[in-house]
């Protein structure tokens, strides 16, 4: 209704018809008449949308939303996910392995394709709009993720989602630190950056062929990613996971260690070996030709190419790895320290 006048420019066009005789002077005038009452009418007409829209949705039926795969039975304490990119479809692939109720909205036709032939449950249309929201179920779910890569987009839909009283987590990607801040002012719950977690599994792929421990590369990629997400939120809320997760990981560490062939351990029990009284490690578990034995008793017996699982400090884990292979452990320490210029034999 706003775009129903005749704009200004036709003033101009109609004095050029009248000059080139491309007009006769009744016609101008009639267009110089209705341009003018289109003009003065235009303000009054504009006040009517909202009304003549909600009469237009209160007597027409709205077209369906295309939905594929919903469960009968509808959506409650589910996980919506907003995005059905790459990222969003491996968060929607480990939910379903995990057997939680979730729902994908998409707006890319193609992706909403692809998830339709996946088999998940999603629905076609954009997250910013309260029609789609709806549909979804977004007042019975648990969790909001959204992984669409346009911040203003995302920024939309955290701020839709609260200002219609919303208190459920939303957890949204962000390209850069100025955008994590604006999502965290919208209020999302945690903004989780794609390359920064990039660069961390990258940096721990390096690590674990360098030989470093499992636990250590755990603390440092802990000790990037806290310095990079805890300035931005809230000690108490969103980065509690991060510290409490940062305490565990220096109090205890799992390592695991593979039986060579030559191991004091082949073919003597947990009980036998007093591992616990002489190393302070806990033995969890035992990987043995493909099956997982966990919380072995002391009667369990070991044998070359056992993977055994054992948990304690640092301190304990080296006293356990000397103990398990004393001539690789050594070997290995001797190396390690001709690199820095020494040899010092560690004996069993």
């Amino acid at each position: 209704l706003g775009l129903f006048q005749i704009g200004e420019f036709s003033f101009v066009l109609s004095r050029v018809g009248l000059k080139t005789g491309s007009i006769s002077g009744d016609m101008y005038s009639l267009v110089l008449s209705a341009a003018t009452i289109s003009m003065a009418l235009t303000p009054f007409v504009s006040g009517l949308t909202a009304p003549l829209y909600s009469l237009h949705k209160r007597w027409f039926k709205h077209e369906p939303l295309d939905t594929v795969n919903l469960p009968a039975s509808g959506l409650n304490n589910h996980v919506v996910i907003a995005g059905g990119g790459r990222i969003g479809h491996y968060v929607a692939r480990v939910l379903e392995q995990l057997g939680r109720s979730f729902v994908v909205i998409e707006l890319d036709y193609r992706a909403f394709d692809e998830a339709k032939a996946a088999g998940l449950p999603v629905i076609y249309g954009d997250a910013g709009q309260p029609a789609i929201l709806e549909a979804a179920a977004i007042d019975h779910a648990r969790l909001l993720v959204i992984t669409v890569p346009a911040m203003v987009v995302a920024q939309s839909i955290v701020l839709l989602v609260r200002q219609v009283g919303l208190t459920l987590d939303i957890v949204a990607r962000a390209d850069g630190i100025e955008q994590m801040k604006d999502l965290y002012q919208t209020g999302a719950t945690e903004v989780v950056q794609p390359e920064l977690e990039a660069g961390l599994e990258i940096t721990r792929q390096a690590l674990l062929h360098l030989g470093v421990s499992p636990t250590q590369i755990f603390r440092y990629a802990d000790a990037v990613r806290r310095d990079a997400y805890a300035p931005l939120c809230e000690p108490d809320k969103a980065c509690r996971s991060i510290s409490l997760t940062r305490s565990v990981g220096n109090l205890l560490e799992l390592d695991w260690l593979a039986l060579e062939a030559g191991s004091p351990f082949n073919g003597s029990t947990i009980g036998e070996l007093e591992i616990r009284s002489r190393t302070g490690m806990s033995v969890v578990g035992v990987e043995r030709d493909g099956t997982f034995h966990p919380n072995p008793g002391p009667e369990f017996r070991f044998a070359p190419g056992d993977l055994v699982a054992a948990m304690g400090n640092s301190e304990q884990r080296m006293a356990l790895e000397q103990l398990v292979n004393p001539e690789v452990h050594r070997g290995k320490n001797g190396q390690l320290d001709r690199e820095k210029g020494t040899a010092v034999e560690v004996d069993a």
